[in-house]
């Protein structure tokens, strides 16, 4: 009788192929094709939790409108401020609270709105339209008048149809938006304007 050769073995473990590669048994061997019910959870709870913060936000930027009209008007007194030192010759920022417009000119009387060099229309800004909605003139003050000037050495001045144009001592314009609110302030003498 010819009986079979042994197989001499150590473990019980399944042979190591010559590659180095080690056999998987076929109860693990299934391939994982769809994400767990913890998982899918996971991901929901947490793009719920960015949805509450982030989307409030984005709601309502009325802080982002508020800053964005003082930087146009801080940037419209500096074009009136440079233009009367170009020109040699005062140049008027007029405001209207109650219909939410202001305008550069270079003329009182009769009023002459100068020409912005951008869009090649009157200089008039009308604030509560376009981008800047939502946002009004709440003050606009200049020691008690809707009006700076600035003359040929751009040094600010209040004006009045009375007294003409007269030194200014405090002048500030507030612009709001829901419950945020900027200031753009316009210091005597140097001129110097500044966003608060």
């Amino acid at each position: 009788m010819i009986r079979a050769p042994l197989s001499i073995s150590a473990s019980p473990c399944p042979r190591v192929p010559a590659s180095g590669a080690t056999r998987v048994p076929a109860s693990f061997a299934r391939v994982r094709r769809a994400f767990t019910l913890i998982e899918i959870l996971c991901v929901v709870v947490i793009v719920g939790l960015a949805a509450g913060i982030i989307i409030p936000q984005i709601a309502t930027r009325d802080d982002l409108r508020c800053a964005s009209a003082a930087r146009q008007l801080m940037g419209d007194l500096l074009y009136a401020q440079s233009r009367s030192i170009a020109l040699g010759k005062m140049h008027y920022v007029q405001f209207n609270k109650a219909t939410g417009v202001y305008q550069v000119l270079d003329n009182m009387s009769p009023a002459n709105v100068i020409t912005n060099p951008l869009s090649q229309q009157a200089y008039t800004i009308t604030v509560g339209t376009g981008p800047l909605a939502n946002v009004t003139i709440n003050t606009a003050s200049f020691d008690g008048n809707p009006t700076v000037a600035f003359d040929a050495m751009g040094v600010p001045y209040t004006w009045d149809a009375t007294n003409g144009p007269v030194a200014l001592t405090a002048g500030s314009v507030v612009f709001k938006a829901g419950k945020n609110q900027k200031t753009v302030t316009v210091s005597p003498y140097s001129g110097q304007i500044k966003v608060q």
